[in-house]
């Protein structure tokens, strides 16, 4: 049991090792999301349906409705 132990601290050093700067910076380019991933933000949203109705006719545009039942990650 003791030599798992001190196998797995040794394999929990060289991970902390390989953590330099530079992993850091390639890791987060990877999980944190770019312009194109976040460009739903600039959707001119209407939390009214009516309104966005209106203005849909006013404009000749169409509407994306989402309606749904429930927690959005089925955690009911």
């Amino acid at each position: 049991m003791k030599t798992l132990t001190a196998l797995l601290a040794i394999a929990a050093l060289k991970a902390a090792a390989a953590l330099q700067d530079s992993a850091h910076e390639k890791l987060a380019a990877q999980i944190i999301p770019g312009r194109e991933e976040l460009a739903w933000r600039e959707i001119p949203w209407r939390p009214a349906f009516w309104e966005a109705v209106v203005e849909a006719q006013e404009q000749d545009k169409p509407i994306l409705l989402w309606a749904m039942n429930g927690h959005p990650l089925a955690c009911t």
